[in-house]
């Protein structure tokens, strides 16, 4: 098949994905184009098997966390990506997390790190789909990216002092309710950090009264 032909069929899909080769003739021939034109810069690969164009073939541009989506699918955009995003935390992030029920994983890649923690599937949820760069995303509410956060990282028990640590900021956006609610589906561990988070944001709240 000729570069141009490959162009025509794949130009209007965000990706390309090797396991369509089989819809036609000589699919081990056309893999191994795939190859050769991803040695010229034609082809970028994403991970084994999922291509995008190179900028200059590339019709659809894919927003990153449309990829961070679609490299592990289940998946949402979790954990300090949002927790920055919502600035929560007030570090600078350069690696898409995400949360997904297949297994642990990471993918670095033309566009960035991807990075994949898993959970069992009774805790994946408190995600929502919204529109970034013009494409539809999975992405949690800050909420549920800190749950995931305190379930993931085992280290921490509630201490003031981690939290501090984490320099945790703007808690006031966080629904108080809503973290009250969605613990109880989590392990008593996580009920008890949420506990004292509350309580470290009441405390906050007081001092900065003081001032």
């Amino acid at each position: 098949m000729k570069f141009s032909n490959f162009i025509k069929i794949y130009k209007d899909t965000p990706f390309i994905d090797s396991s369509s080769f089989s819809l036609y003739d000589n699919p081990e021939y056309l893999r191994r184009q795939v190859w050769n034109w991803t040695k010229k810069g034609y082809l970028l690969p994403l991970k084994k098997g999922l291509y995008i164009f190179s900028q200059e073939y590339r019709k659809f541009q894919p927003s990153v966390l449309f990829v961070a989506n679609f490299l592990v699918v289940p998946s949402y955009v979790s954990l300090e990506y949002v927790l920055r995003a919502y600035n929560i935390i007030p570090e600078k992030v350069t690696v898409f997390t995400s949360i997904t029920t297949k297994k642990t994983n990471v993918f670095e890649n033309c566009l960035g790190r991807f990075e994949y923690r898993s959970v069992k599937e009774n805790l994946f949820w408190g995600f929502k789909k919204q529109t970034y760069q013009n494409q539809k995303i999975f992405i949690a509410s800050p909420e549920k990216a800190l749950l995931d956060y305190f379930y993931l990282n085992t280290n921490c028990e509630g201490e003031f002092s981690y939290f501090e640590s984490m320099r945790l900021q703007n808690l006031e956006i966080l629904d108080a309710d809503l973290l009250n609610s969605c613990k109880n589906r989590y392990n008593a561990r996580v009920k008890a950090i949420v506990k004292r988070l509350i309580e470290y944001t009441a405390f906050l709240k007081d001092n900065y009264k003081r001032l």
